[in-house]
């Protein structure tokens, strides 16, 4: 489980550490926008798939993020990190939330694609991810 976790850990600071950058340096727009691009381009690319994969994305992202939170949970025994990891459990439902509840609007026409992603708050949890994650790898290595 030990070296689960810290597989998870190590691709989740790799990943997001270019999203970190960005935000760090003070222009995590420009990434957005390059983000945002690429998905309209796959959107139309895919054509009516898109709904679907969307929704299988969403439920893929939800699943590997409960598998990442019971790994450490079951994994780490510094009581702080934990009481950070359930914070952040609770911060992220409501991330995953508020997206799911965009793409149902953005499926029904309510929304357009550049407001489906609340940057602010994917900036958010951007920041708590690569921490997190960080610390969860520190606290294996060292503990």
């Amino acid at each position: 489980m030990v070296v689960t976790l810290g597989i998870f850990a190590g691709s989740i600071l790799f990943f997001y550490s270019f999203y970190f950058v960005r935000i760090i340096r003070g222009n995590p727009e420009s990434f957005e926008g390059e983000l945002l691009q690429a998905l309209a381009n796959w959107m139309v690319q895919k054509g009516s798939k898109v709904r679907g994969h969307l929704w299988m994305m969403l439920l893929l992202s939800f699943s590997l993020e409960l598998l990442y939170f019971v790994l450490v949970f079951a994994v780490i025994k510094n009581l702080a990190l934990l009481i950070f990891t359930g914070v952040f459990v609770l911060v992220e439902i409501y991330h995953l939330t508020s997206f799911g509840l965009s793409l149902r609007r953005f499926f029904r026409g309510d929304i357009k694609l550049k407001y489906l992603f609340n940057w602010r708050l994917e900036r958010f949890i951007a920041l708590i991810f690569y921490t997190h994650s960080l610390l969860v790898l520190v606290s294996i290595i060292v503990y």
